[in-house]
């Protein structure tokens, strides 16, 4: 019995040792409000300006996104699309060849979105600072 108890006073000492380590003390900080003026975070972040964070961000081409958007929509018709059809008029009612039929197409569908976003011809340096040049003027 008496080890135990002497366990039990080691670790309350080593729990004393570790409350008073600036590795506590210093998560105690950090939980303090991130608002308050007395965080170190606070005045970090009043530093940081709004306004030309978002002309650092990188602007995706609308040609980019509207890819996307007809792939996705593609991609969520055309497997089931195929599916229905290949159900009802080629394999007259037998599930598992038609759900064949929509995963290969959900596939080709997939195959060339890559294909089109590998062969998607990239801005050249010059019409990527003359877009620069442009944002800096407005």
């Amino acid at each position: 019995m008496p080890r135990a108890k002497k366990s039990r006073n080691a670790k309350n000492v080593e729990e004393t040792e570790l409350a008073d380590s600036p590795v506590s003390t210093a998560r105690r900080r950090s939980r303090k409000d991130p608002t308050s003026s007395d965080s170190p975070h606070a005045s970090a972040n009043a530093e940081r300006p709004t306004s030309g964070s978002a002309a650092q961000t990188p602007q995706i081409p609308s040609n980019v996104l509207q890819k996307l958007v007809a792939f996705s929509v593609v991609l969520l018709i055309a497997p089931i699309l195929a599916y229905f059809l290949a159900l009802h008029y080629v394999f007259a009612g037998s599930t598992t060849p038609a759900a064949i039929t929509a995963a290969v197409t959900a596939n080709i569908v997939l195959a060339a979105y890559v294909y089109a976003a590998w062969t998607e011809e990239e801005p050249s340096s010059a019409d990527a600072s003359e877009r620069s040049a442009k944002r800096k003027t407005d």
